[in-house]
């Protein structure tokens, strides 16, 4: 004779696998699969000016939540999508930042406003194939916008790609004369390629009309090092330390002329300043203990 325990049991497993199955035919209607309540204009209006104030007094979480918000309400709104985005990207959600540059991009009737950022968070997140695949496609859609050209030539050149970089780098010169980070990212990828001659003379061209244009004294310097001329680079690679005072590239390179000019002593002190400003820096970190080695 069955127990009481088992007597309920077989009466209650029935009953508890119907419900189950009512729950499952129901909750998704009930709840799940709802559509949000819909905003009514005067909702919508002081809910979008929220946002706005917000993301401009720099609350960007605060900002987020009212987008989010409207794009749940209207997820066709481009308007909602790009201040999503442009949060996101504040908060440094790179990954959040990429889907909605994305939405935006396949919702907005001028897609090529989500460029260069589309392109931008994708390489924040370490996904170089994505981001050089968003600034191709972004181009494709303007081939004739300077900005996109460079974005994507930038990118290849840090892909080590230097030939389509100088390529799309000429041509972007020829839509976009006076466009200078164009003109100094070609003299960078001479001087990958070891064409130190012409990376200097294209960096003095910049110079004559911008003096203190940091990235064009850097190629200044490195140039005229990379031909043996070390005073000269000196000269050039100082400047740029007293215009930017954290930059590091300039005291690296400083160090490597006075390694070569066997001052291990010259060489510590720049390498000392680049690790006050990042002491996380192993490599720099290694570097400096070698020269600290060769002063004592």
């Amino acid at each position: 004779m069955p127990t009481n325990r088992s007597t309920l049991l077989a009466l209650g497993l029935p009953l508890l696998l119907a419900l189950a199955y009512i729950g499952l035919m129901v909750i998704p209607w009930a709840g799940g699969n709802r559509k949000p309540r819909q905003l009514t204009a005067q909702e919508s209006g002081s809910l979008w000016s929220d946002s706005k104030s917000l993301f401009n007094r720099s609350k960007y979480h605060e900002a987020l939540a009212a987008a989010l918000k409207l794009h749940q309400a209207y997820p066709g709104n481009h308007l909602y999508i790009e201040m999503a985005a442009m949060s996101y990207g504040r908060l440094g959600d790179s990954q959040h930042e990429a889907e909605f540059w994305e939405k935006y991009f396949d919702t907005a009737p001028n897609p090529v406003a989500a460029c260069p950022q589309i392109g931008q968070a994708y390489w924040k997140l370490g996904r170089t194939d994505e981001a050089i695949a968003w600034f191709e496609r972004c181009l494709a859609r303007d081939p004739k916008n300077s900005d996109s050209i460079f974005y994507l030539a930038h990118a290849l050149e840090l892909a080590g790609k230097p030939e389509r970089a100088a390529g799309l780098y000429r041509q972007g010169i020829e839509i976009a004369p006076e466009y200078e980070d164009m003109k100094i990212g070609l003299a960078r990828v001479w001087l990958r390629q070891g064409k130190a001659a012409q990376a200097e003379q294209a960096s003095q061209l910049l110079l004559q009309h911008s003096p203190d244009n940091l990235d064009a004294l850097l190629v200044a310097g490195l140039a005229y090092a990379a031909e043996g001329q070390f005073q000269k680079a000196k000269q050039y690679l100082a400047r740029g330390v007293q215009l930017s005072g954290t930059d590091s590239d300039f005291h690296e390179a400083l160090a490597a002329i006075a390694e070569q000019e066997n001052d291990p002593r010259e060489a510590l002190r720049q390498y000392d300043a680049i690790v006050e400003q990042h002491p996380d820096d192993r490599r720099i970190a290694a570097k400096r203990n070698a020269a600290r080695e060769k002063v004592r």
